[in-house]
């Protein structure tokens, strides 16, 4: 991330073209680059530029992002801006009816709460998203998880917002 008062802008329409094959990975990690400024402890904002057109992003094109960070081409904490840009997004989307497309985009854009964006748990990402292994049934957030201690249900653990260049 880039100190505060320096910002950068991820393009949607960068990030479409890395999802049709236009745009390479290095391209991508650099439209990327210092576009999560930290204002605190627990927030961020990241600046995003729409794009016109709708986009739909299917698991071949979040296995391509796997891959990407897998071939150490980008970096494993991408994934979180990329997860929030998605989900930001007026104009990207993914099949509805594909619970673990969109699980794992959630995954990804709050990694406090979920999975680390680390090399291992990215190749478990892509072995979901291949249908290779079945996606895990986990607690609710609010919940916590006996399993491991975490008590989410009376602390916040991260904002990130969405800052529009264009408004």
């Amino acid at each position: 991330m880039q100190p505060r008062g320096v910002e950068r802008v991820v393009r949607e329409e960068v990030l479409a073209s890395f999802f049709n094959g236009r745009t390479t990975p290095a391209e991508l990690a650099r439209d990327l680059k210092g576009s999560e400024q930290q204002v605190s402890d627990i927030e961020s904002i990241v600046e995003i530029e729409d794009m016109q057109e709708e986009f739909v992003v299917t698991r071949d094109m979040a296995v391509g992002l796997c891959d990407a960070v897998l071939s150490e081409q980008l970096e494993p904490s991408a994934l979180a801006t990329i997860g929030f840009a998605l989900i930001a997004s007026d104009r990207f989307s993914w099949d509805g009816e594909d619970d673990i497309l969109g699980e794992i985009i959630a995954d990804w854009s709050c990694p406090e709460i979920n999975f680390t964006l680390n090399m291992d748990n990215i190749r478990q990402f892509r072995a979901w998203l291949m249908a290779q292994e079945p996606y895990p049934v986990r607690p609710s957030a609010a919940a916590g998880s006996p399993k491991d201690g975490r008590d989410f249900s009376a602390r916040l653990v991260c904002v990130r917002r969405k800052k529009n260049p264009q408004r």
